[in-house]
């Protein structure tokens, strides 16, 4: 599944947004929650195809379509977008649309192969029962929206350890990165605001603009050219 979701993202690759969001942990956060509440909906989404009854006996209904492995979700195509628009503070229309048709063909791939496996047995109970008295197990039901959630994260993927990932292009093109000299830590800075902290550098190395209110020079006027190219070279602009 991993490798499938891979391939998967490969060909949506595109040009992720620019967000200017306030620091590393706004990003954090709105990736955990859009997780959580596509999560929700991909369980609201699920036991609304249980309660499907079809009208007759010569129409699938959503449940004996998961029932058969052919399942489709349309639902998760409308409202998966709108979850994922939080994301972005609302931007990247084209790049939210390639994200989440991804999510929706892994969910959906998750959902026939976990019931695939078990058609078998649910043929067995239609031929020996009413094919409208068939239900799925809390159980069965608990599995399957489990492997759904799995799909849904695997293709949002991780921003440190999946370069790959939708939401490690989403970091790479908000966040500029800083490692400690030393200690080679990374910090992460919103790129929107690196031309702030290059002028508030600039400024401070200007013989009139950085001064105290005493009108004494300050400490980075004594900051040589190398020094100042040292700290730049910390900082990846790309």
């Amino acid at each position: 599944m991993q490798g499938y979701i891979g391939a998967l993202q490969t060909r949506s690759v595109m040009r992720a947004p620019f967000v200017d969001f306030d620091d590393l942990a706004e990003f954090e956060a709105l990736c955990s929650s859009t997780a959580m509440r596509y999560s929700h909906l991909i369980e609201r989404v699920v036991d609304s195809h249980m309660k499907n009854v079809a009208v007759s006996k010569f129409e699938w209904s959503k449940r004996d379509e998961m029932l058969m492995g052919v399942a489709e979700f349309p639902e998760l195509c409308e409202q998966g977008l709108a979850v994922l628009l939080r994301l972005t503070h609302k931007r990247g229309l084209r790049f939210l649309l390639g994200l989440n048709n991804t999510i929706v063909t892994a969910v959906t791939v998750a959902c026939r192969t976990y019931c695939d496996v078990h058609r078998d047995s649910m043929i067995r109970d239609f031929n020996q029962s009413d094919a409208r008295s068939v239900s799925l197990t809390a159980n069965y039901v608990r599995d399957v929206k489990y492997h759904m959630y799995r799909a849904m994260l695997l293709t949002l993927g991780n921003i440190e350890s999946d370069p790959n990932s939708m939401l490690n292009l989403l970091h790479r093109e908000c966040f500029a990165v800083m490692k400690h000299p030393d200690s080679h830590d990374k910090v992460y800075i919103p790129r929107h605001r690196v031309r702030e902290y290059a002028l508030a550098l600039a400024c401070i190395t200007h013989a009139r603009l950085g001064c105290g209110a005493d009108g004494e020079p300050l400490a980075g006027q004594c900051l040589q050219e190398d020094t100042l190219r040292l700290i730049f070279v910390f900082i990846d602009f790309h």
